[in-house]
């Protein structure tokens, strides 16, 4: 049987009203034990990840910074090889990548981008991750790809970490390529329709996320072990009457209050019911990073420091 990984956690961010508060908003999730400071990739309103990124990495002194994920459509790899790279020397290696195949509609409709077939996205991403990959190794590197191509390009600088790659999805096909190619593999519900619809957040319930294990593992065979399982938590509420707030949530996620309660993409609860929630996703899935969104940092700042590193 594998040994289980220790807890890491996340603070996700998307914006600030200056650059002081940006800072303070990172060093406030190193200063409560959060490992890194995450950023989605979306042009609707949030920063855009990389400088934003490396301004965090600046104020602090250990936090990882990282995408959760980018949108490889709007995304060169031969480019964001060479930004990532560039943060990562800059911030002494503490650059994370995380990609994804793009879901958004309003982010395809804002940049008037085609946004392809599912099936095609996953393969431009599997094909952008050989191609990235490639670039940070030693010496020149080419590729001739269905998406890209790449001749005898030598990139610089090269990263002085081994860039982590996170892939997040929450279907069988993208799930398979994640457990195959990521080191860092995100357990998502599944985007139906192109949007967060009740039939997306169907694919949240609890008895759905082992359906999702059951595709990594299938995937992975052999490097399973060595993979890190990831989860972001996308609804957060302390409270001492769990069932009152599920019910009032249930609506807009369209689905059951019991089902959102045993989701786990929502922790409702005391301080102690969560910590006891996030403790049984590496009992049952063997989740062990998790991602808490910008409004629950702080709130969650004693079950990181209850679970963290153990």
């Amino acid at each position: 049987m594998a040994t289980l990984k220790p807890f890491k956690f996340g603070a996700k961010a998307k914006t600030a009203g200056s650059g002081k508060e940006w800072a303070d908003i990172a060093r406030q999730a190193e200063d409560l034990g959060y490992v890194s400071l995450q950023m989605d990739d979306h042009y609707t309103k949030q920063f855009a990840p990389v400088p934003a990124l490396m301004a965090a990495a600046a104020a602090t002194k250990t936090l990882q910074v990282g995408t959760l994920v980018a949108g490889n459509d709007f995304r060169n790899p031969v480019v964001f090889a060479k930004e990532a790279a560039t943060i990562d020397l800059l911030s002494d290696g503490r650059f994370m990548m995380g990609l994804g195949a793009g879901w958004m509609k309003e982010d395809y409709t804002i940049t008037g981008i085609t946004q392809d077939d599912a099936l095609t996205r996953i393969e431009r991403l599997e094909e952008a991750i050989t191609v990235m990959r490639g670039l940070w190794g030693a010496g020149p590197f080419s590729h001739e790809g269905r998406f890209y191509s790449v001749s005898e390009i030598d990139a610089m600088p090269k990263p002085i970490s081994n860039i982590p790659i996170t892939v997040g999805g929450g279907g069988p096909k993208l799930l398979a390529m994640a457990a195959r190619k990521a080191d860092v593999v995100g357990i998502n519900p599944k985007i139906v329709g192109r949007s967060i619809n009740p039939r997306s957040m169907a694919t949240a319930a609890a008895d759905v996320v082992d359906e999702k294990i059951g595709y990594v593992k299938a995937a992975a065979g052999d490097r399973f072990d060595q993979l890190e399982l990831q989860l972001q938590v996308f609804a957060t509420v302390v409270t001492d009457d769990p069932m009152s707030v599920a019910e009032k949530m249930a609506p807009m996620f369209g689905l059951p209050p019991e089902v959102v309660l045993q989701a786990p993409y929502f922790q409702i609860g005391s301080v102690q019911q969560i910590t006891d929630n996030i403790t049984m996703l590496r009992e049952r899935w063997g989740i062990t990073y998790i991602a808490f969104q910008q409004d629950a940092t702080a709130a969650m700042a004693p079950v990181v420091a209850a679970l963290a590193g153990k």
